[in-house]
């Protein structure tokens, strides 16, 4: 399978560059590269000496670039979805609305970024895909929406099961579900698409939390507050369960001790398009992976978990556990712990914030 990369920080061009560092060098090593680009501004026709295209199109040898664009990418979607509608209703409701008349919501433009970005993963036609977001924390978002949207899925829908009006329209649901929809009208088959959701919505999570799926590396520069700026989205990357490999400075040398444990690599600055220095600055994919601190670690034994959160204070972390469900909110990123079976349905006897490290007990 493919390996997803993408850069953190304060500084867009300082991103942008070492994305295309790394997609660059990684091509002149032989790897298939697709460099994937949020931004429609003129950077990345600049960085790469041509316009980008809605499609992957050919840059250089071994190198492919694609810049996304929200309402192509909507009206391709929706398509997908009027598909999936003719699927399960007897009479298609969407049928007569067309994509080229949507207009875009607030998030959405992250949500088809993530289903473009799977469609290509899935498709095995390269072997890195080095993605370049206009925000950090807009793409941060982005990567946690598996999580979250499978959290909504699986608790609403266990909420729904349990209440007393599921339960007193439980005798008219299935024929009802039977007229209406083109399923047999059990149980199991209005289920059905409920069930192929969440697998899909796992596939993302499994690939975002693991490190040969996606690897993340954080760019900075001397500048106090892009130190602070990449700690912070530190900690928050570590929220979603993403893999954060090491820190880039470009054109900088800040102090190294600013994020240990994780390795610090200068990358030099780019001078009348000469891209062999930053390609030779560029650190090995597989040391990143092994040497990444983990975002969470299970002690089933001492019935404790371990979250790594760098780049905030105890003042900056809140929990709270509502039954077996614990949730960690750190600055704007809010998680909920998927507990191994010895751990679930206990409460939290104890917690405390010690060396960027959330302590529970149980």
């Amino acid at each position: 399978m493919p390996q997803i990369l993408t850069f953190l920080g304060q500084s867009r061009s300082g991103c942008a560059i070492a994305s295309v560092a790394f997609a660059r060098q990684l091509a002149q090593q032989g790897a298939r590269v697709l460099w994937i680009t949020q931004d429609s501004g003129p950077l990345p026709a600049r960085l790469w000496g041509q316009a980008l295209a809605t499609e992957p199109q050919t840059i250089e040898t071994n190198v492919w670039a694609l810049q996304c664009q929200a309402a192509i990418l909507l009206e391709k979607s929706w398509d997908v979805v009027k598909g999936i509608e003719a699927q399960y209703l007897r009479n298609p409701l969407l049928k007569q609305v067309f994509g080229q008349e949507l207009g875009l919501l607030p998030g959405m433009e992250d949500a088809l970024t993530l289903d473009a970005i799977r469609v290509l993963y899935d498709s095995q036609t390269y072997d890195y895909l080095v993605f370049d977001g206009v925000s950090s924390k807009a793409s941060l978002r982005m990567w946690g929406l598996p999580e979250q949207m499978d959290w909504y899925i699986r608790r609403f829908q266990k909420v729904l099961a349990e209440s007393e009006l599921a339960q007193a329209l439980s005798p008219f649901v299935q024929p009802i579900a039977g007229a209406v929809l083109n399923i047999s009208g059990s149980q199991e088959s209005i289920n059905q698409p409920v069930q192929q959701a969440r697998n899909f919505l796992e596939a993302g999570r499994t690939v975002v939390q693991s490190g040969q799926g996606l690897l993340s590396f954080l760019v900075t520069t001397t500048d106090p507050t892009d130190v602070e700026m990449a700690r912070y989205l530190w900690g928050s990357s570590q929220q979603i369960g993403m893999t954060v490999g090491g820190a880039i400075a470009y054109n900088s040398q800040p102090d190294p001790q600013a994020f240990a444990p994780l390795p610090l690599h200068t990358l030099p600055t780019l001078s009348d398009g000469n891209w062999q220095p930053l390609m030779a600055a560029v650190p090995s994919l597989t040391a990143a992976v092994q040497n990444a601190p983990a975002p969470v670690s299970v002690n089933e034994a001492e019935k404790q978990v371990k979250l790594f959160l760098p780049g905030f204070t105890k003042a900056d972390i809140d929990l709270t556990q509502y039954g077996p469900e614990v949730t960690i909110t750190a600055g704007d990123q809010r998680r909920n712990l998927l507990l191994p079976s010895s751990l679930k349905n206990r409460s939290v006897q104890g917690a405390k914030f010690q060396a960027d490290y959330l302590i529970l007990s149980f």
